[in-house]
Order: C-alpha cells, then structure tokens, then sequence
C-alpha cells in the first residue's frame, strides 16, 4: 500500500460543497483507475471519505501516489492532491487489501462490447471473486456499489451470486448491493460529480439505502432510490437519448447544407424552446404519434431528405417505429400478447 503524500500545496478552485452534511464519513475503496474510477476516487475524497484506490495497472497506482491523475480531466489533479495531503487517499494494486480495509466498494472496471455486441462482464466477474474473497473474512456489513454500464440485470445476476459463493453470506443480510449509474462528461466529471443532474441509487435492502444516500449527501440531498434493475436500465436509457439526440442534431445538420441554411441558427432556436423541445413532454410511453402534424410533417422532411438525396436514417425511421406501436397498440385491443407491452 502506497503511503499518502502530504507535501502538496492545495489547488485553488476546488468546488465549493458543505461536505460536513452526511451522519458520517465511510471508508471506500474504488476498484478500477479508469475515467469513472478515478474521478469517484477524487471526488469521494475531496467529499472527506477515506478512499483506497486499486487497479491491477502498477503504473496508474504509482501516478497517483504521485499525485496525478492517471486520466487527463480537468481539476481531477487538485482533488487528488488536496486528499494525498490530508492522508485520505492511498492507491494499492491489491483488490483484496483494499475491500478489507473499506466500508464500501466502488466497482468501476471496463465493460467493454464482446464479439457478438453485448456486454463483455470478464472483469466484473473477477473483481466480485475478489470481493467475495476478502469479505468472507469480515463481520462488518460491506455494501458493494456497480458503476459500469451494464445490461439490466447484471448486478444481481452476476456479480452478486458471485460474491454470495465465495463469500458464504447472503447479499442484503451480510453485505450490501447496489447499483450506481454515473452521469459523467469528459472534460466536466469533476463537477457533474459535485452538481449532478441526478443521483440514482438502485438497492436490495434499506440498509444499503441509508448508507449510499449518506455519502452522497453533500452533493445531493434528494437521491432517487429504485431498483437495482431500473437504476441499470436508465443508465442505458440516458446513454441512448444522448446518442438520438446527437445523430438528430446532425441530421438537421445535413438537411441545412443544401438548403444553403444556417443549421447552427436553427438548432440555437431549436433549443430555446424548454417547454417542449428539451423537457419531459413528449417523453411519456404510451400510444403512438399521431394528429394532423407530426406525421405529415416527419414525412415532409423524409421526402425533402431525399429529394435533396440526404440520408437521414434516424429521421427516416420514425414512421416505421411509430406504425409498430401502433400495430401494438390493435394486437392488444384484439387480446394479443404482445412481446412489447405498452
């Protein structure tokens, strides 16, 4: 285990938090040094826990014991300083020792897409081994936190019957679980941390509950505790939405070009619309799209597209997606099952 370093002078424009609010600090380790990894590490420490980073990656527990991040985001040095100088954060190569020695545990280890598309959970699997491993070994209740990007359902049907094997204890009576999406941007994830649009915390068992809403409570008094099930999903959910709305802002992009039109005076006007356009509306699941607009207007573009032979795949497959809903919608009136319940 790396000694803290305390000779650092304290960065300036660190966030600005009460991070006293809270019954009490925890001990946490953070298992995996990546992007997600090491801004959790940062951040919990800056929020006054005491945090053991690990990573089986020598080299990124050396680069912060030194005091630098072992990813480039912006602040994420300062916080790590500031922690090292107040011995409250360490980094180890060993998982074990680090679960032994915390409270809590933050998975945040690569998931990254196998051969055939879906998630690759390798690296999960072998750090819940770990996890089980060294909390045979403790009587205190350990409450182990997911916070990769997983297929719904991978918490509690993979890392937990692990941990529960190799362990010999029972999840929600022995050590908790949950799962902990993140909402971090590049460039920002020290303070999407410290202000975040949402904090969701999806649990088994009150207990583990109590204990993730107290460390957050500094950055965010009213967490949304579901699940664990629908806390991973909506992590998929937002992920998607993002990527929609990307692809739409090009489209639009796409379409302005040979119309000789301003796509970014379009879109600046698009978006100042926060009644409709960047809001909940719209967002309800339930019946199709219909009306005397939104049909004949997403046709319109659809048709202008290819006159102008513009591809606009996302755009282009509204219509369809909306006539499946609607084919939906009549299976069920008829007293089908249908495979996409409504």
């Amino acid at each position: 285990m790396n000694k803290p370093i305390k000779q650092f002078e304290f960065a300036k424009n660190l966030p600005s938090l009460d991070v006293n609010v809270g019954v009490s600090k925890k001990a946490i380790s953070v298992i995996g040094l990546g992007y997600v990894g090491a801004v959790s590490m940062a951040c919990l420490g800056f929020l006054g826990h005491r945090v053991v980073g690990a990573d089986v990656d020598k080299d990124k527990v050396d680069t912060v014991g030194n005091g630098q991040s072992p990813i480039v985001e912006n602040k994420l040095d300062s916080l790590l300083q500031e922690a090292l100088g107040k011995g409250i954060l360490s980094a180890t190569t060993n998982v074990k020792e680090a679960v032994a020695e915390t409270d809590v545990t933050f998975v945040s280890v690569g998931t990254p897409t196998s051969e055939d598309g879906g998630c690759d959970t390798r690296a999960i699997e072998a750090v819940a081994r770990s996890i089980g491993e060294s909390i045979e070994q403790k009587d205190e209740f350990h409450v182990v936190v997911l916070r990769c990007s997983v297929p719904p359902g991978t918490t509690l049907t993979v890392m937990k019957p692990i941990i529960e094997e190799v362990s010999g204890k029972v999840a929600g009576r022995d050590f908790g679980i949950c799962f902990n999406p993140e909402f971090l941007r590049e460039g920002t994830a020290v303070d999407d941390f410290h202000e975040p649009p949402k904090t969701v915390i999806g649990v088994t068992d009150p207990k583990t509950s109590k204990i993730m809403a107290d460390i957050y409570a500094p950055v965010d008094q009213n967490p949304i505790v579901t699940t664990v099930e629908i806390a991973e999903l909506v992590k998929y959910v937002d992920n998607v939405w993002h990527a929609t709305k990307v692809c739409f802002a090009n489209e639009v992009g796409r379409l302005c070009k040979p119309l000789d039109i301003d796509s970014h005076s379009v879109m600046d006007i698009f978006v100042q619309d926060t009644k409709l356009n960047l809001s909940p509306y719209y967002l309800k699941l339930g019946f199709a799209f219909g009306g005397s607009c939104l049909p004949k207007e997403v046709r319109a573009v659809s048709h202008l597209a290819a006159e102008l032979d513009v591809d606009l795949p996302l755009i282009d497959a509204l219509i369809p997606s909306n006539a499946r809903q609607v084919e939906q919608a009549l299976a069920l009136v008829a007293g089908e099952r249908s495979v996409f319940p409504l």
